[in-house]
């Protein structure tokens, strides 16, 4: 006989006596009363009678008689005891256990007077070998879960040796995950002078997972050796100091300037925060740069002291990404964290399904046309194709790819021919073409449930990210708007296999 749960729960409430029957074996008699069986018997094992089926419920009575209904097969029905005299109505209950989807039938006993005992022998017989089979699969249970764990040890083995030879021959992929270039400001605000004692932060518009590297911009720099750099990398959802650098300013140079973490993050998602301050400087402070004016207030440069934000624009930044969990160069300064919260949060990357790619077509069918498909799919590549015009722009669209509360959309841009001209990409969320065209034109900023990525011209051989941010978001699907045009217009578009790759979206929590 097999212990097995029913195949489905009723989605009526079930009494605390049902939910008790469903956790441990029982008897069921027919036509026999429950003074008619050794007391013994009564003692050692809950037997209950079998009334009858009611409403695709089963009808039984406890030992005091009292009838109730079961809507779920018991647990374990071990045996059924039968008065000879009513031998055929077990049909009914076999049936009904069957559509409970119970497999094995329990054993039907006829109840004699005067063979109780070899009865109660054919209970036990069976009874013990329920319990040498039970402890089969025990047995055969923990086998498998050694040879699991004997699997994963080979793994984790597998993996630290793949982790020591890359760290040692310095074949870490990186992949850019987020770029946010330098703009230059009429301002030129300097938002370290700016801030209080505490510096700047700068929330990290990306999963935490794989993140390997960050890289800030400076546009003016001072290189002393007694002014000092100090740079946090903290999770918001426990404010865990996950890596820490402590860098003199005459170690950075003007431009880009990255930050290496010890190991590439893995594990729980959480919302990374860049915290910079200077120290040791009281005279003109190191210019960062800035990137472009950013349209959510979570993701602009605040003050580290009472996280308000100095300004609409976001730091300039690159973001790297590669292998979770594999180290990184040794020369980076690694804290681990210290806090033990397992709450869920931070920000989530989702890739946009293939099956959405597929949607993909053109929109502005009354401007451009060609001997070929201007808006191409390509699920395999997770790509879609979009070739621009020698002048003017061609617009593809993936209509209600972008669903309500998206923070932002991404893709990278690439060109797959090396003989092809610069080409300008661009991506934008809008609820029509109409006011997608208004954005790509720069006719306005972005509204609410709106996002312009700002046009980006790409090389041969180049793939950086695009990135649209959500304005103001909004509890409609909206659709997504792709678009390109040669750098040079008119230009010579021969060979201009322009694609946006790896299309996703993020998400908060």
């Amino acid at each position: 006989m097999t212990v097995q749960t029913s195949y489905k729960l009723s989605p009526v409430a079930k009494s605390l006596r049902e939910i008790d029957l469903l956790k441990e074996p029982i008897l069921l008699r027919m036509g026999i009363d429950h003074d008619e069986l050794p007391e013994g018997l009564s003692k050692a094992i809950k037997i209950l009678g079998f009334e009858g089926v009611k409403d695709d419920a089963a009808m039984l009575s406890d030992s005091s008689g009292r009838k109730f209904e079961m809507h779920e097969a018991p647990l374990c029905t071990l045996a059924v005891l039968i008065n000879p005299v009513h031998r055929g109505r077990e049909k009914r209950l076999l049936d009904w256990l069957k559509s409970r989807g119970v497999v094995d039938e329990p054993t039907v006993f006829e109840w004699h007077a005067g063979r109780e005992i070899e009865t109660a022998g054919l209970i036990i017989q069976k009874l013990a070998s329920l319990v040498v089979f039970e402890a089969r699969k025990i047995t055969q249970s923990n086998r498998e879960l050694l040879a699991l764990r004997t699997l994963n040890d080979n793994l984790q083995n597998r993996f630290a040796a793949v982790e020591s030879f890359v760290d040692r021959q310095g074949l870490q992929p990186f992949d850019l995950a987020f770029s946010n270039e330098p703009v230059s400001s009429s301002s030129r605000s300097n938002v370290l002078a700016d801030a209080s004692f505490e510096g700047v932060s700068q929330i990290l518009p990306v999963a935490s997972a794989g993140v390997s590297a960050i890289a800030i911009h400076f546009e003016r720099l001072m290189q002393r050796d007694d002014t000092t750099l100090h740079a946090q990398l903290v999770t918001l959802e426990d404010m865990c100091v996950v890596e820490s650098w402590v860098v003199p300013l005459s170690k950075l140079g003007q431009g880009w300037n990255y930050l290496g973490l010890s190991r590439t993050l893995a594990g729980l998602r959480r919302t990374l925060s860049l915290r910079l301050r200077i120290e040791g400087m009281d005279d003109e402070m190191p210019l960062l740069s800035l990137g472009g004016l950013q349209p959510l207030d979570m993701f602009q440069v605040r003050d580290a002291a009472n996280d308000t934000p100095l300004l609409k624009n976001s730091l300039a930044m690159q973001i790297w990404c590669g292998m979770p969990g594999v180290l990184l160069p040794s020369w980076a300064n690694y804290l681990p964290a210290q806090s033990q919260d397992t709450r869920d949060g931070g920000f989530r990357e989702m890739p946009m399904a293939t099956g959405i790619l597929e949607l993909a077509d053109l929109s502005n069918t009354d401007e451009i046309s060609f001997d070929f498909a201007a808006i191409l799919p390509l699920p395999e590549e997770r790509a879609i194709g979009c070739h621009p015009p020698s002048s003017g722009i061609t617009i593809g669209h993936i209509p209600a790819a972008c669903p309500p509360n998206i923070l932002r959309i991404s893709s990278s841009a690439v060109i797959d021919n090396e003989e092809s001209k610069d080409v300008d990409f661009a991506l934008v969320i809008a609820s029509d073409i109409r006011t997608a065209r208004q954005l790509f034109d720069e006719q306005r900023t972005p509204g609410a449930g709106e996002g312009f990525s700002g046009w980006i011209s790409v090389a041969p051989g180049e793939e950086p990210r695009l990135n649209a941010f959500i304005t103001e978001q909004v509890g409609v699907w909206q659709n997504i708007y792709i678009a390109t045009r040669m750098k040079d217009n008119p230009g010579d578009n021969a060979f201009a296999w322009a694609k946006f790759r790896n299309i996703s979206l993020m998400v908060n929590g």
